[in-house]
């Protein structure tokens, strides 16, 4: 029973990956043609399949493979311009088991974002402390 299971979520991420590969190409393309507008949704959609991929892999116990996923989730959601969702997932893949140098290349990706969505954000207006007395 468990081998028929492995099997199954094998072949789903198989057949998710496949599906990424050939989204993945239409949003590059679009964007090499100077429509990173219309590339949008598509970069979207790619990172949600590896979004759907990542926990698969860790099921598997694949933990490697799947920070790997969170890595190009993160990437495809900061191209479809949605940098808080990329932070998630850089977060994420930082919290799994990484080669050294590319846990450096990951964190500075983060802190690249981490600055965009900072600069994008509105001023925060102080709070005022209220004592309770």
């Amino acid at each position: 029973m468990a081998k028929a299971k492995t099997r199954r979520t094998l072949t789903l991420v198989e057949e998710l990956m496949a599906e990424s590969s050939a989204v993945l190409s239409k949003a590059q393309a679009l964007t090499t043609m100077g429509m990173g507008q219309t590339a949008q949704p598509l970069w979207a959609s790619a990172a949600s399949l590896h979004e759907r991929i990542a926990p698969l892999l860790d099921a598997e116990g694949d933990a490697l493979e799947a920070a790997v996923h969170r890595m190009s989730a993160a990437s495809c959601y900061e191209k479809a311009g949605d940098p808080s969702r990329a932070v998630n997932l850089y977060q994420a893949a930082l919290a799994g088991p990484l080669r050294e140098v590319t846990r450096k290349e990951v964190q500075g990706m983060l802190a690249a974002c981490l600055a965009r969505l900072k600069a994008s954000s509105p001023p925060r207006k102080p709070r005022r402390v209220v004592s309770a007395s």
